[in-house]
């Protein structure tokens, strides 16, 4: 049966989701609907790239993955990413350029949505998007939705890998996700570390003057005032609390005082 996942900034509360799940219903009944999140902040395309990015390839090929954070785009356009046997249907904010952020251009195909009567819509998910997807579900072919356009026609999002300087010995990166137990996750991989873990000394500089002197191997190691960094289960450099409650208890983000986009700098000798 056909897949379609539903990302977006509407919330629980709200009944957009359940509109849009309507309309994909009576396109087609068979699919099969999975919610990935409904809870990011609104217009956050940074959180929504990062949760669509690092989920999607768990579910099987031909999945429809439908996003619609930020879907009302200035430019009045929304497109069809073709990445990895998946389809992305999104709003032309800067969420597909981030997905596709380290995969090859060459191996990236682009439709721009022409269905529905856009210009007059307050509501692309109802009115177009969820039609786009329920046609890419069946088999339907992206032509048919509009024309290939190529990556360059897309606005860009955010840059959301970090920086390594081999000859100063630094890595710098950005916190760019909070999860619900407050944990830090950056934009840092583990390919960047590479170097650092091979040195004598590392050093991971966060905002407000604290510090930490080791890249833990698991939540359970030692902690430093309760507080240490591991590479987590997507690969990335996460800044963690021990144990921790919530977020709004004694995450590291709020034990820490940091927050989205705080600079993470790693120094090594």
């Amino acid at each position: 049966m056909a897949i379609i996942t539903l990302t977006s900034d509407y919330g629980t509360k709200d009944p957009y989701t359940a509109i849009v799940k309507g309309v994909l219903y009576q396109e087609r009944a068979n699919l099969i609907l999975c919610d990935i999140s409904h809870d990011l902040p609104p217009g956050d395309i940074v959180e929504t790239s990062f949760i669509v990015k690092h989920s999607f390839d768990s579910f099987p090929k031909r999945t429809v993955h439908l996003i619609l954070t930020a879907e009302n785009s200035p430019s009045q356009k929304w497109y069809v990413m073709q990445m990895d046997g998946h389809f992305f249907v999104a709003s032309d904010n800067g969420i597909l350029t981030m997905i596709a952020a380290d995969r090859n251009p060459q191996n990236l195909i682009f439709h721009q949505i022409k269905i529905g009567e856009q210009r007059s819509t307050q509501f692309p998910g109802r009115d177009f998007l969820a039609r786009a997807a329920a046609h890419l579900a069946g088999g339907g072919a992206a032509s048919l939705l509009g024309p290939q356009t190529s990556l360059g026609e897309l606005v860009k999002g955010s840059n959301l890998r970090g920086k390594v300087d081999l000859q100063r010995k630094l890595v710098q990166g950005h916190i760019i996700f909070i999860d619900n137990y407050g944990n830090l996750i950056t934009n840092i991989d583990s390919k960047d570390l590479l170097e650092a873990q091979k040195s004598k000394a590392i050093e991971i500089n966060l905002p407000r003057n604290r510090s930490l002197k080791r890249i833990a191997t698991a939540y359970h190691d030692i902690a430093q005032d309760g507080v240490l960094a591991l590479i987590n289960s997507l690969g990335l450099l996460e800044i963690a609390f021990r144990d921790p409650q919530s977020k709004e208890i004694n995450g590291a983000n709020s034990l820490l005082g940091l927050g989205m986009l705080d600079t993470v700098t790693i120094s090594y000798t």
